[in-house]
């Protein structure tokens, strides 16, 4: 892998139900957040660092978006079509798409393109382009009937908003580029047709850098192309960079930067004479192939990029790979190979990852953990507990002595979590355990490791997990929860020694029911979560589980109101604060709101919690009464300041 640019290994950012929903990935005004978009599911907003979802909207029965959902950044306001002629727009704070505008519209809506500084435009099937604040009901015929688009993209330059559409004729398949500037008093159009050549129009893709604009195609016989929109247009001919190796079909391509692409489908030969498919980053200005990974076997030919991330949905998970480039210069590009066929042979992922030095004593290092990840991922190899653990911690301590332990490919850290988990001839408790205290496993692998600690019963183990892992998803915190309503006392008195230890140097011993299980319940009660996600997974509890629960919360209510501050506790503190009760009370109500006022068995505990909040209300409005008490005292036997006037001074005194 060259070192002027490089494609990380990648890690899974969510779940897909189905890869095909999928319709979308546009960039969210902070850089590590991303705006996916599904057609029959919704709208999610994720973090892509820790891979946790942040927002999400959904759409009613019947209707689904038809093109990518969009971010306005000078507003803050999401923009997404709907059967492709209503188009919403609602702010992010919203909870309901339908809290927002709704525009409805006569001619069908090709997509809406988000354009950094500049408001979002909407690009009909007729080849209209609008800005959001001029869209009108009917707009005017552009392209010919015979025609459609199957390309668009929109770019600002020099305050300008140019948008290039290619079109594809139904009959004759020939393929025109048209260049559509918007500004505020009229619009220009122009367009010419593409020279195919021999082959025909697989995927293209804009470049903007500075005042150039540039028009990137992939031809099925492998040309790729480029043509500059901005001078001399419309043009004749358009410029010939690179042959690539490609498959006949999955192809997929994506602007990265100002000067770099992304073709997803590109083969590569290496050393020992096999072929392998993967993503490719070229230098579109010298021609030249910067970085190349192999993908999954079951990719699906979407490629998305935002900032330093590459997106590709394979089988029923969405894959994120992170890149860096320097700027197109000869430097970083002299003495490089133009093609795939010429370029040095391709590292193994553990050896690329890990090999920074390239001498041979890392070399054999190398080798024999790549051998050990095979063998601790492999159940033929390691099938017993002793075997297992061996190879495990030869493998740890040859991270250790290497110090590459953060350089550890999340795909492997996955299998290998995977394999830990879904072991049903031992449970590796103390692997898994290292793994966590480590910090190795990302949040995207937990609901894989709680689902099998949970199946195990494993409180050691999830006692661990709140210990070392920061934002625990929403589900698993429920998991965790039905868990530890489920059990008695007793089984929570199997705990170990040490843990017991742990337990009493945090003073555990003052919680209001002086058990162990109040300890367990309350980690997941001092666990950070968004009430959105908290809420939906709360409806999966059993109603008996629910009754429990609210006992368990009203008897914290009662015992923490007024008794101590509401400030959320410190990550030393065990006890959760009164709010925190508050707000899982507030939310398990509203999750089971129709049972829970339906049920006889939950009508006493929200009568007592009725007298809980009434309680509550009459301190607080005799503290506010005494606010005023407390001022006027304060000013009434507050003592006379003394004034310096100076060295010399001159007072008058009255006497009575």
């Amino acid at each position: 892998m060259l070192s002027h640019t490089g494609i990380s290994d990648p890690f899974v950012l969510c779940s897909l139900s189905n890869s095909s929903d999928l319709i979308g990935i546009e960039a969210h005004k902070d850089t590590c957040n991303a705006v996916l978009s599904f057609r029959s599911r919704g709208v999610s907003i994720y973090k892509i660092d820790d891979q946790k979802p942040l927002q999400s909207w959904s759409l009613r029965r019947g209707r689904q978006f038809t093109c990518p959902v969009v971010f306005n950044r000078q507003t803050e306001e999401l923009c997404a079509v709907v059967n492709k002629q209503v188009v919403y727009v609602w702010h992010q704070d919203e909870i309901d798409i339908q809290n927002g505008r709704k525009i409805t519209v006569q001619q069908p809506i090709f997509q809406v393109l988000s354009i950094p500084g500049q408001e979002p435009v909407v690009v009909y099937s007729n080849g209209r382009a609008e800005s959001l604040s001029n869209i009108t009901e009917k707009p005017q015929q552009l392209i010919g009937e015979d025609e459609d688009i199957i390309y668009c993209s929109g770019n600002s330059i020099a305050d300008r908003t140019y948008v290039t559409t290619v079109l594809r004729h139904k009959v004759h398949n020939t393929v025109h580029v048209g260049l559509q500037c918007l500004c505020k008093s009229a619009s220009d159009y122009s367009r010419t047709k593409l020279n195919t050549g021999s082959g025909s129009l697989l995927v293209c893709c804009t470049l903007c850098q500075g005042s150039e604009l540039k028009l990137v195609t992939l031809w099925s016989d492998g040309s790729l192309c480029s043509m500059d929109l901005m001078s001399a247009f419309p043009l004749k001919t358009h410029r010939v960079v690179q042959h690539v190796q490609i498959i006949s079909h999955n192809i997929a391509i994506a602007p990265v930067g100002g000067a770099h692409i992304a073709i997803l489908g590109t083969k590569f030969q290496t050393t020992d004479g096999n072929e392998n498919v993967g993503i490719g980053i070229w230098d579109m200005k010298f021609g030249t192939l910067q970085a190349w990974r192999p993908v999954a076997e079951d990719y699906q030919p979407q490629l998305y990029c935002i900032d330093k991330y590459i997106f590709l949905p394979c089988g029923k998970t969405l894959h994120a790979f992170g890149y860096e480039h320097q700027q197109s210069s000869l430097v970083a590009v002299l003495g490089r190979c133009a093609t795939a066929s010429q370029e040095t042979s391709q590292s193994p992922v553990i050896k690329e990852t890990w090999d920074t030095d390239r001498i041979p004593k890392a070399d054999i290092l190398d080798q024999k953990l790549s051998k050990l990840f095979n063998a601790v991922t492999e159940s033929k190899k390691t099938p017993t507990l002793e075997s297992f653990s061996s190879a495990f911690d030869e493998l740890m301590n040859g991270l250790h002595d290497q110090d590459s332990l953060l350089t550890a490919s999340s795909e492997h850290m996955q299998q290998l979590t995977n394999r830990c988990c879904s072991e049903k001839r031992f449970w590796p408790r103390e692997q898994l355990m290292l793994l966590i205290k480590r910090g190795i496993l990302s949040t995207s692998l937990c609901n894989s490791l709680f689902t099998a600690a949970v199946a195990h019963q494993d409180l050691v183990l999830l006692h661990c997990c709140f210990l070392n892992i920061s934002d625990i998803p929403e589900k698993c915190l429920v998991w965790c929860l039905q868990l530890y309503l489920r059990l008695q006392e007793e089984d929570f008195e199997d705990v170990s020694t040490v843990l017991r230890q742990q337990l009493e140097n945090g003073n555990t011993a003052q919680e209001f029911r002086n058990s162990w299980k109040t300890h367990f319940i309350n980690q997941i009660l001092n666990c950070s979560y968004n009430d959105v996600f908290l809420l939906e997974c709360l409806r999966i509890m059993q109603f008996e589980q629910v009754l429990v629960f609210l006992r368990f919360l009203l008897d914290g209510l009662s015992l923490r109101a007024a008794t101590e501050d509401t400030h959320k506790p410190t990550l030393k503190q065990q006890q959760p604060s009164l709010l925190q009760f508050v707000d899982w009370t507030s939310l398990l109500i509203d999750a089971h709101f129709t049972q829970l006022v339906l049920s006889p068995d939950a009508r006493e505990m929200l009568v007592e919690l009725h007298q809980i909040v009434e309680t509550q209300v009459q301190f607080y409005v005799e503290l506010v009464s005494l606010e005023g008490i407390l001022t006027q005292l304060k000013q009434k036997c507050a003592l006379p300041q003394k004034q310096c006037v100076g060295l010399y001074s001159i007072e008058t005194l009255h006497v009575y």
